[in-house]
């Protein structure tokens, strides 16, 4: 395997993907999501975006958070989105049952929020 084919690597034992921006740049917990103030580094992850690699230094709350938040529940837009990257009728602009479903659910939550 030479060095462009290697997956993302990590020092902190984090998956890169599942970090968000914020975790990244050092301004949130790359353990628990929570806004940092006093912070320990964690090591470095390697993030791979198409041909460019970055490495990032990660870093955690001191002295230890131990805690991970549960994943957001999907939205009505996430369920469809995930759905429409998937689905070859979706991306073609043609009909498709689940998908449209999924997009009335979209503007019906839309809907319900507006004041």
């Amino acid at each position: 395997m030479t060095s462009r084919q290697q997956p993302a690597t990590t020092a902190a034992g984090l998956d890169p993907a599942t970090l968000t921006r914020e975790q990244l740049q050092g301004w949130a917990c790359a353990l628990c999501g929570a806004h940092l103030t006093v912070d320990r580094s964690l090591g470095t992850v390697t993030v791979d975006h198409g041909t460019t690699r970055t490495t990032y230094e990660v870093w955690a709350c001191a002295p230890a958070c131990d805690v991970r938040p549960a994943p957001p529940a999907p939205t009505a837009w996430g369920r469809f989105l995930v759905h429409a990257v998937d689905c070859a009728d979706c991306r073609t602009g043609q009909r498709c049952a689940a998908g449209n479903g999924l997009h009335h659910a979209v503007r019906e939550a839309v809907t319900a929020a507006a004041p």
